[in-house]
């Protein structure tokens, strides 16, 4: 079975999905990181150089590649499941997990990351709370797509480990 990780960036996909695929034997991949691989660039010189909606095709085609592969974990980028139609075919292909966190949870997360993060490296501090909560209200249709919904605060194995026993018997 494929699962693709998804949520907010800072919610823990890269963590949890590491996480599951040492407790539950599955390959783990991360997109962000094969989109690098594949054009030999960083996520943020990508977003600098050639622009968002370049970034976008590219994510789009390396995600469909997964659909070469069987069995594995993957964590999406936050803004993944919101463009191309990627959350339906992330369904269509696969279990979808979305990793649902509070603007505060993720500002608190970030904070220290934010010169990686090329969406909100300019944000200021004092406003990254705010500019958070608008991103997440904007994406929020996409991600509520997912067919399972898991808040951070209670995230653990036996959640993972439930939802593969539906989908793998």
């Amino acid at each position: 079975m494929r699962y693709f990780i998804i949520g907010f960036m800072g919610s823990g996909k890269t963590h949890w999905a590491r996480q599951w695929g040492e407790a539950f034997q599955l390959p783990v991949y991360d997109l962000d990181a094969e989109i690098e691989k594949k054009s030999g660039k960083t996520v943020v010189q990508l977003f600098k150089e050639e622009g968002e909606d370049a970034f976008r095709k590219l994510e789009r085609s390396v995600l469909h590649s997964f659909s070469e592969k069987d069995s594995f974990i993957l964590s999406c980028g936050g803004g993944t499941p919101c463009f191309y139609d990627n959350i339906k075919w992330m369904n269509k292909h696969g279990v979808t997990i979305y990793l649902k966190a509070t603007p505060l949870q993720l500002a608190q997360r970030l904070l220290t990351e934010k010169d990686t993060r090329p969406l909100i490296k300019d944000v200021p501090d004092d406003l990254l709370e705010s500019f958070i909560a608008q991103k997440l209200n904007d994406r929020i249709e996409w991600y509520t797509q997912a067919m399972y919904h898991l808040p951070v605060a209670h995230l653990a194995n036996e959640n993972f480990d439930r939802i593969k026993y539906r989908h793998e018997r």
